[in-house]
């Protein structure tokens, strides 16, 4: 099984965050340092085939094998923060490893990404599949694409969109199979049910603007997870902690000072 990368930093109770898609770990450390490396050791994760972890090159399962690679490399018990596909993931992980997880918070990400007959709070099935099909053709610019769209309808877009583009120059960029696998999983994972039956505490974090995590699915809360808090950052999209660093950390903080 391949070994992913991850960094650590701080002392204190295990706090660790897994990025989305498109991502990797240096998106976000900054806030992550500048915010919780003080109170708590600080695990970032990146998936597999993103930034430097390496790839999982034809698994039997996709979701088995990337819960299994982060699963072997987590600290535990731990404080689980997940973003977007990385929600989707921790939400598996703490289903599955109740008594590894402190609390699980879910930073715009929703039990199931992808729209169906039942489930309308979630991206458009052609929108998934000319993803996939883009991907194949033309990698760097449907990564430009994406990352462009995680930011628009934030306040201050344009200006954000432009300085987030010049950072990305500078890293790596995903590997297609690593992208592939986790457009795969977005379309696949649905932790309806399963939510259920997590009794941890979780926080669902998302941006009040995000295109791709409509905040009215907090209507089905009652149903899908009873003991889940709700909390959205007023003028973020799905990079709330890029537009919004201090609301969004603020949020995070509280919701674990409650939770030591």
């Amino acid at each position: 099984m391949a070994t992913l990368n991850y960094e650590q930093f701080g002392t204190g109770p295990n706090l660790t965050f897994i990025h989305g898609w498109g991502a990797q770990n240096s998106v976000w450390k900054q806030w992550i340092l500048d915010h919780f490396a003080s109170d708590y050791c600080v695990t970032l994760i990146e998936l597999p085939g993103f930034g430097n972890s390496p790839e999982i090159k034809k698994p039997e399962n996709i979701q088995q094998a990337w819960l299994d690679a982060l699963v072997a490399v987590l600290p535990e018990p731990t404080h689980l923060v997940g973003w977007s596909l990385g929600g989707l993931l921790s939400q598996q992980i703490a289903i599955r490893h109740p008594e590894k997880i402190l609390s699980l918070t879910c930073l715009a990400s929703t039990p199931r990404f992808m729209q169906t007959d039942d489930w309308h709070w979630a991206v458009n099935p052609k929108l998934m599949n000319d993803f996939i099909q883009a991907l194949g053709k033309d990698t760097l610019a449907t990564l430009q694409h994406f990352w462009k769209l995680q930011i628009q309808g934030s306040d201050g877009a344009r200006k954000l969109i432009k300085h987030y583009m010049q950072q990305m120059k500078t890293r790596k960029i995903p590997k297609l199979v690593g992208l592939a696998q986790g457009l795969q999983l977005l379309k696949e994972m649905d932790n309806r049910q399963a939510l259920n039956q997590l009794h941890l505490p979780v926080l669902w974090l998302l941006g009040e603007n995000d295109p791709l995590i409509p905040k009215e699915f907090v209507s089905e809360f009652s149903t899908i997870q009873p003991l889940g808090e709700v909390s959205i950052i007023s003028g973020a999209a799905h990079m709330p902690f890029y537009s919004h660093p201090e609301q969004t950390a603020q949020a995070l903080q509280e919701f674990l000072n409650t939770k030591q």
